[in-house]
């Protein structure tokens, strides 16, 4: 019964999908194939459709075991109603001009960030559109390969407003380990996250303890 109510509440065809994609295959010619990562991520949209952490699947090698990641990580906050995005991490020794820990997050490759949360958010499950928007949030910039493909973009520009009040915009390119390398938060003023409907005031961030 779970796959029945999970059609019914996201409109969509899983099966059918998978149909449709084994008829297609089998009338390529191994010549004339579409590239392996194109398979990978059709199925991982399938999966996804569903909307269920239950259901995943996972990529084999090379994907496997990898991570995509962007030398900072995002987090929003809310002043009242209003939510913000803020850069909270960066990796060990990036730095950038009027770049940091605590910056405000504008815009995502010219689109206003909280929408392209959103967009992010329509690849990912998400049962419901609170959890569908935290999982959006949570692999913008890191995304393990396991379960994820890779990002479609080579690179993305973050536009932000730094300490100093000036629009920039930061284009970094997309980077893939096996393992994400340290993220570091600096002693800095920042708006601290806070749950949504409550209100945030600049806060001194105490360093990391040793």
């Amino acid at each position: 019964m779970h796959l029945p109510l999970k059609v019914a509440m996201h409109a969509v065809n899983p099966v059918q999908r998978l149909r449709l994609l084994a008829l297609r295959l089998g009338r390529q010619s191994e010549a004339a194939m579409d590239p392996e990562w194109r398979f990978h991520a059709e199925l991982s949209q399938i999966f996804h459709s569903v909307r269920d952490l239950h259901s995943n699947y996972l990529l084999p090698e090379p994907f496997a075991g990898r991570i995509a990641y962007l030398p900072y990580q995002v987090e929003e906050y809310y002043e009242g109603q209003e939510r913000h995005y803020v850069v909270a991490r960066v990796v060990a020794g990036f730095a950038a001009q009027g770049f940091g820990s605590g910056v405000r997050a504008t815009h995502w490759n010219g689109v206003p960030i909280d929408r392209a949360v959103d967009l992010n958010a329509l690849c990912f499950a998400g049962s419901n559109p609170a959890a569908a928007h935290a999982r959006g949030l949570e692999s913008l910039t890191i995304r393990s390969l396991r379960v994820h493909v890779p990002p479609d973009e080579d690179w993305v520009v973050l536009g932000y407003v730094g300490a100093d009040g000036v629009s920039r915009e930061l284009r970094e390119r997309w980077r893939v380990a096996e393992n994400v390398p340290p993220f570091v938060t600096p002693t800095c003023s920042r708006l601290r996250p806070s749950p949504r409907g409550s209100t945030s005031a600049p806060t001194r961030l105490a360093a990391p303890s040793s």
